[in-house]
């Protein structure tokens, strides 16, 4: 159960599943290392969720250093963005399915374009359907500030998904 929750919120946030095995895979042995830490002030979940948070987080800052760094070696369209596999269809119509994935593939790449804390709570929120307090603990900070950041996420998710026409 706390895996699965773990993977889908480090999916969310690192955009491939292979990295996200790998983050969800340190969260929980850094959980174990650190069992004897765990106060039973928040729930488990919560504390899980954040040590596998700041791991992707961590992550994410380090590759955003690396590419920075190397980026000028790399040509082409897609230099900014890694690709991805397409999705298996569903069955439907095909036309229904080649929507379905573009329309998936559009917020996917937009959420991965989100600043990592704001990612961060927008995944927690959305996909994890945490509660404000939940995230506050998870992330370290205060309700507000989630709220703040959350705003901000949706905000700019929106502007991502809907340019204005030029």
């Amino acid at each position: 159960m706390h895996y699965a929750q773990v993977f889908r919120t480090v999916y969310a946030m690192m955009g491939n599943t292979a990295d996200a095995e790998d983050v969800a895979q340190l969260a929980w042995l850094k959980a174990w290392q650190k069992i004897g830490r765990f106060n039973c002030q928040s729930s488990f979940s919560t504390w899980l969720h954040r040590i596998a948070v700041n791991i992707a987080l961590d992550e994410l800052r380090r590759r955003k250093r690396s590419w920075t760094r190397f980026k000028s070696f790399f040509r082409g369209p897609d230099a900014e963005s890694e690709a991805s596999l397409p999705e298996p269809a569903t069955g439907e119509s095909p036309a229904r399915d080649l929507l379905e994935k573009e329309n998936a593939q559009a917020v996917h790449e937009a959420i991965t374009r989100l600043p990592e804390k704001q990612r961060a709570v927008l995944v927690l929120r959305e996909f994890e359907g945490y509660t404000y307090q939940q995230i506050a603990d998870t992330l370290g900070c205060k309700p507000g500030t989630v709220m703040s950041r959350l705003h901000l996420a949706r905000n700019k998710l929106h502007s991502l998904l809907n340019p204005p026409a030029s």
